[in-house]
């Protein structure tokens, strides 16, 4: 297995500006930030996908967030907004192989979009194909006893 460097994190190994802890997660400050006081919230136990986090380790690594992004607004001046961004897998831009929450302080001109691919808004995807997708999630939910 490759070395994990939030693994290396959490075991003190290397070292990180924490700002929240608790029995599931941890949050630090992102080294290389989008802006001043971009934050990580990475779950204690070594997982690589969002899909494979327990219900508690999701559900707690949202709130935490929603919690650090009330201070960082509070706390940050020029705050203006968060952006909050998960990604999950090297096809959507995830580069740590452990699931990870990034918290990131907004100001107006910061210079930082996400990038739409070229026939974003312009192809439209019919309704009955928009439908079709629907239906079968919705299948599989039903099927596991997922939906309510």
């Amino acid at each position: 297995m490759m070395s994990c460097v939030f693994c290396g994190i959490l075991r003190n190994e290397l070292s990180a500006s924490r700002i929240f802890e608790s029995p599931l997660l941890v949050a630090f400050l992102d080294i290389v930030p989008i802006n001043v006081g971009h934050t990580l919230i990475v779950p204690r136990r070594h997982v690589e996908s969002f899909t494979d986090l327990t219900s508690e380790e999701a559900s707690q690594l949202f709130l935490t967030g929603k919690l650090l992004a009330t201070h960082l607004k509070r706390n940050l001046e020029g705050c203006e907004g968060i952006s909050v961004t998960l990604a999950d897998g090297v096809s959507a831009g995830q580069e740590v192989p452990h699931a990870h929450l990034h918290i990131i302080p907004r100001r107006a001109n910061d210079g930082f979009r996400w990038k739409f691919p070229p026939h974003y808004r312009k192809v439209g995807i019919s309704r009955s194909e928009l439908d079709s997708v629907a239906a079968r999630i919705k299948e599989s939910l039903e099927t596991r006893g997922e939906l309510q």
